[in-house]
């Protein structure tokens, strides 16, 4: 009786995930990037607050090749050895180029989850914000974010002539949401001026260079799209921003409050890492416990929010409306050295 009795408690009050099952997850981007950085050090959070399961992320099955052109050419090759590994139960992408990269050898066996996209609808990833249109694959969207950014900057500052830089391909032209950019430079009436000279390294000095033909044309705004040379946590985007408030320039920066604390006069600070890695830490745990990727909803309603930086305004002779320091979300005094936030 002892026994039974023995037996029923153990079944009974042994925490039921004592041992709980190993999934491993592999991972693809393209080359480093702060915001990738942080995205997936944010979604390994999430994961690890699940006690139904433990994740391991094998270091042989992280891959990133590199920005240059020699490297990114190597990414069909490295996304087709991971979707081949019999002991990965899921991947990631991690950039609008990984994530094209994996769905262009899918064999539709191992689940695939993307993040860090700009518009996966505009790089045609996914057939709409409902519908992935891959069976294996799942993402998160944002309608009309970046369209918002712009509509937002001209609101407040007015400008005739918005500067934009990116790659000449269509990638270049994904980050940089130019599609969003001209429409809505259509309907308000301002000019945008446009440099497409970088490569894929995007390195510092192509920047510079951009920068100046920009001012050149007589840019009297500039929008700071997801560019390696403005990486948070690059040596060279300090000089970059500097430049750019020499020159008074108003700059929105697409990826919100650490470049407007470095320097950028206003973004949108949304780029909230924690319920980010949560909400994606989500649909993964949804997927590796037997839910269909094309199943799962995508769509993200999280609302923009406004920062700004008080001491770039006052170093460019800008001032801002009253009504727009009251509702923003974030006002920065000073102008402090960038960090990336990489663990």
């Amino acid at each position: 009786a002892i026994l039974a009795v023995t037996v029923l408690y153990l079944a009974c009050c042994v925490p039921a995930f004592a041992n709980p099952p190993v999934k491993r997850i592999g991972y693809l981007e393209a080359g480093s990037f702060w915001l990738f950085d942080n995205t997936w050090s944010a979604f390994r959070d999430g994961m690890g607050k699940y006690e139904d399961m433990r994740c391991e992320y094998p270091a042989d099955a992280r891959l990133s090749p590199g920005w240059q052109p020699e490297q990114m050419r190597r990414l069909p090759e490295l996304a087709k050895q991971l979707l081949q590994r019999k002991d990965l139960d899921l991947v990631v992408g991690m950039g609008t180029a990984a994530v094209k990269a994996l769905l262009a050898v899918n064999d539709g066996r191992t689940p695939i989850l993307g993040m860090g996209m700009a518009d996966p609808i505009a790089a045609g990833i996914v057939k709409s914000a409902e519908d992935s249109g891959v069976d294996n694959f799942t993402c998160r969207v944002e309608v009309d974010r970046w369209s918002s950014m712009y509509r937002v900057f001209y609101d407040v500052v007015r400008f005739h002539k918005m500067g934009i830089m990116f790659q000449n391909s269509q990638e270049g032209r994904v980050y940089a949401a130019l599609g969003d950019a001209q429409a809505i430079a259509s309907e308000l009436g301002f000019e945008l001026v446009l440099y497409d000279g970088l490569s894929s390294a995007e390195s510092t000095e192509e920047c510079r260079n951009g920068l100046d033909a920009l001012h050149k044309k007589g840019m009297d705004a500039f929008f700071i799209g997801p560019l390696n040379c403005f990486d948070i946590g690059d040596a060279g985007m300090a000089p970059l921003l500097q430049k750019l408030n020499q020159w008074k320039v108003p700059t929105f920066a697409r990826d919100g409050s650490e470049y407007v604390k470095a320097g950028a006069l206003m973004g949108f600070s949304t780029w909230n890492f924690g319920p980010s890695g949560i909400a994606l830490a989500g649909q993964a745990h949804a997927v590796l416990t037997g839910t269909k990727p094309r199943a799962l909803p995508m769509l993200d309603q999280s609302e923009p929010s406004i920062a700004l930086n008080l001491a770039t305004a006052k170093a460019i002779g800008f001032d801002f409306p009253f009504d727009v320091l009251v509702t923003a979300d974030e006002l920065h005094e000073t102008i402090s050295q960038p960090h990336s936030g990489t663990p």
